[in-house]
């Protein structure tokens, strides 16, 4: 497991709140992540309420995603409940898994939504979910991706974390 205790310098200077929550929560990634996007209210969509979760969309590695079921879900349980289980804030988080082909995932390196891109990519990406009242695969009518922009990516991998 990876602790996550450097972030994106953009979050510092663009989002000075949220980055203060984020530096006292202790929480991990799972190997299998590539990166952390930030969206929401306590994203650069702005204006959280004191009792706003943080969003946080965990970007799979196509590499490492088991190419059949139940190893797939099991793999995407394993990458959400790695950041679940070790995040320790005053603030709860809301955490999704989005995965498909690295060509389609380029749409999580973005910050603004583009119609275009997104109607090329969107076809061809997966979401996973554990909690809010929800548990699995997404199913694809329920996605609305404007929700997920603006964005901002917090954490990538980097060669020292593999």
């Amino acid at each position: 497991m990876t602790p996550i205790t450097r972030y994106s310098p953009q979050l510092d200077r663009l989002l000075p709140q949220t980055a203060a929550l984020l530096k006292i929560t202790r929480w991990q990634v799972h190997p299998g992540v590539l990166r952390v996007v930030l969206i929401g209210s306590r994203g650069l969509d702005g204006h959280p309420r004191p009792d706003s979760d943080i969003d946080l969309s965990l970007i799979v590695d196509p590499a490492m995603l088991p190419p059949a079921e139940p190893e797939r879900e099991q793999f995407l349980r394993a990458v959400i409940e790695t950041t679940l289980n070790s995040w320790q804030s005053p603030v709860e988080v809301d955490v999704a898994a989005p995965f498909g082909s690295p060509d389609a995932l380029r749409m999580f390196s973005v910050r603004d939504y583009n119609a275009a891109l997104v109607s090329t990519c969107a076809p061809q990406i997966g979401l996973y979910k554990l909690q809010k009242g929800f548990s699995g695969y997404v199913p694809a009518e329920m996605l609305d991706w404007r929700k997920v922009y603006p964005l901002l990516t917090i954490w990538e991998r980097s060669a020292e974390s593999v």
